[in-house]
């Protein structure tokens, strides 16, 4: 072979080798400055998929594109990793993902989307390993209730002892969980993300105050350390986020417009169960940073109230909060707090704080015996060892079987969602022995579909229904329906 040959091979070979180099070089520089998502989906072709992220007033869209042989794809740049929400056409929730600059694929679940499986992503990686470790306690304290339950249902005293001090030894486990895995992960933002979304409501404000301060400052730049900022400078403050609602809530002209404007602007604020009994004595909270599902809609239809009323101000909100909470309006302590949903309804309506729907939407009766409280008391801070007070709720729990609420079942609700208007209060029942309603949320439409906004323990946030309400009940087989309410 000539010279000239071989020069020119080795000439060929090298350029080859540097396009080769220049095309590694590029794929890398765009794995570490943005990020690429693949979702591949059986099924999904024409079905619309959304990426959603987090921000201090909720979710926010970020992009939405459309399947194409069963794939859709998502680019884009984030400074830190963070969590984001996946949403696909009629899904029954959102895909909760952690997103780093980086090439990622998902082989998407349609039916049960949380099973998906993600790859390409340390970050996302380190996130489902905590989720499934999270869920693994879950299981054991769910399962403790139900037993629980069943334990107090056939008066077994022994039982019942064993059952609470395992309980308690659960949450114990769960709490330390949380707390070591910050520790592992403390140099990943994933940190200030479980801090803030878990612990950061139930740790004392020294506690919390400390294991933020180990965060690297590198790892400070999120939204979540923001939130846990925010949350150590409100310690001793009072709401002074009603200011910026009750702005927000001037414009309004209708008392259904502002129930739903202030509870848009609550979506993303975290789900926090039991926010009404932590204190000792009963006193009228007002919370505007963490809610369950009966404190938001309540804190939503007061901010609404107070917002339509002649002289609108923090302290007339708080008197409309005690005004819908406890009979008569008053709070004259634990009893007289309206823990039934039954009796909420029946209260305000009698008092003119609002008008029940559900007879003309065609309600019946609810068929449920209400006595789940004096039955568990034991699940209930006040009532634990508290004969006097176990004996006042049974009395209450005996006017409301004879007065039972009106509901529409979830079976029928497709057929008159039309006629329920945006910004309804939505209460829905269950069949839980013993209870009446388990979750409430406020009526709001998405493209012409009705939805709730809702503080859901499943989602830990503020949130809206995924699906469009029949849609969503049909998917939770402890929910048999609802019944329907707007304010006066």
């Amino acid at each position: 072979m000539s010279p000239t040959i071989i020069q020119a091979q080795t000439m060929k070979t090298i350029a080859i080798i540097l396009a080769a180099a220049s095309i590694l070089q590029s794929s890398c520089s765009a794995d570490t400055e943005s990020f690429s998502i693949t979702l591949s989906g059986k099924s999904c072709n024409n079905l619309t998929a959304k990426l959603y992220r987090e921000s201090d007033t909720g979710l926010a869209l970020m992009d939405s594109t459309r399947f194409e042989m069963q794939k859709a794809h998502f680019e884009g740049r984030t400074d830190t990793p963070e969590l984001m929400y996946i949403y696909i056409d009629n899904a029954t929730d959102y895909l909760p993902i952690f997103v780093e600059n980086s090439r990622i694929d998902i082989d998407l679940n349609y039916s049960k989307p949380a099973k998906s499986v993600i790859t390409g992503s340390e970050s996302n990686k380190i996130f489902t390993d905590f989720l499934q470790a999270f869920s693994m306690y879950s299981s054991k304290e769910t399962g403790n209730l139900k037993i629980l339950q069943s334990a107090y249902n056939n008066h077994d005293t022994l039982m019942i002892e064993n059952l609470e001090k395992e309980r308690n030894a659960i949450r114990q486990e769960i709490s330390s969980f949380q707390r070591l895995f910050i520790k592992k992960y403390i140099d990943h933002p994933i940190a200030c993300y479980i801090l803030s979304a878990h612990l950061m409501h139930t740790m004392p404000h020294d506690s919390l105050q400390q294991l933020a301060d180990s965060i690297p400052p590198e790892n400070r730049d999120n939204i979540y350390y923001r939130r846990i900022l925010a949350h150590l400078e409100h310690k001793d403050a009072r709401n002074e986020a009603y200011d910026s609602i009750a702005t927000l809530l001037k414009p309004c002209r209708t008392t259904a417009e502002r129930i739903t404007t202030a509870a848009k602007h609550l979506v993303g604020r975290p789900y926090t169960a039991g926010t009404l009994d932590n204190g000792d004595d009963e006193t009228i909270i007002t919370d505007l940073t963490q809610f369950d599902c009966v404190t938001f809609q309540e804190t939503c239809l007061a901010l609404a109230i107070d917002a339509g009323s002649p002289q609108p101000s923090f302290e007339n909100f708080r008197s409309v909060i005690e005004n819908l909470r406890y009979r008569d309006g008053r709070n004259t302590g634990y009893c007289s707090r309206l823990h039934y949903t039954t009796d909420w309804l029946a209260e305000n309506a009698r008092r003119g704080n609002i008008e029940i729907l559900t007879d003309d939407l065609g309600g019946i009766p609810l068929p449920n015996k209400i006595k789940f409280m004096s039955t568990h008391s034991n699940l209930y801070r006040h009532l634990n060892n508290n004969p006097a007070a176990i004996d006042s709720i049974r009395q209450r729990e005996k006017w409301l079987d004879d007065n039972h609420a009106l509901y529409i079942p979830k079976s029928k609700i497709a057929a008159i969602a039309d006629r329920i208007p945006d910004g309804s209060l939505i209460f829905i029942t269950t069949n839980t022995a013993g209870l009446d309603f388990a979750h409430v949320g406020i009526a709001i439409r998405e493209d012409g579909a009705l939805k709730i906004i809702h503080a859901s323990s499943t989602s830990h946030r503020v949130t809206v229904s995924p699906t469009p309400l029949p849609q969503y009940l049909e998917g939770i087989k402890r929910f048999t329906g609802i019944a329907v309410a707007i304010p006066k």
